[in-house]
């Protein structure tokens, strides 16, 4: 059976879980896509993609309240093999995973507050 594709999937979870942060859906389906796509290059770094059984699995623990990176420990990590340390392919997908996970910072190194008493310190 061939894999859904991201926009499908991401309606099949929208409609199997209705009340679910959509944000953290497509964070999901972006996730699988992206496994599936390197799973498909020709320099894959990885064996096999995420399934639709597991993006579904990811889906219903972030709606009870886990984040995406415990969603994954569970679901996507014991998938892959960690043999090789920062080469294998855990490895790999742990880096995928957190690519879209939001961890508090912004993107943004200053902000004005920031800025404004950076120069109050600094008037001569």
């Amino acid at each position: 059976m061939d894999m859904l594709s991201q926009f499908d999937e991401y309606d099949l979870i929208s409609k199997r879980f209705p009340h679910a942060d959509k944000d953290m859906i497509k964070a999901i389906t972006e996730i699988a896509e992206v496994t599936r796509k390197e799973c498909k290059s020709d320099t894959a770094r990885i064996t096999g993609a995420i399934s639709t059984r597991t993006t579904l699995e990811m889906a219903s623990l972030t709606y009870d309240g886990f984040s995406l990176l415990e969603a994954a420990e569970v679901t996507m990590y014991p998938q892959y093999d960690d043999a090789g340390g920062v080469d294998s392919e855990r490895t790999f997908v742990k880096q995928i995973v957190q690519k879209f996970c939001d961890d508090g910072s912004s993107d943004d190194l200053f902000n004005e507050e920031e800025m404004a008493e950076a120069t109050e310190d600094t008037d001569y």
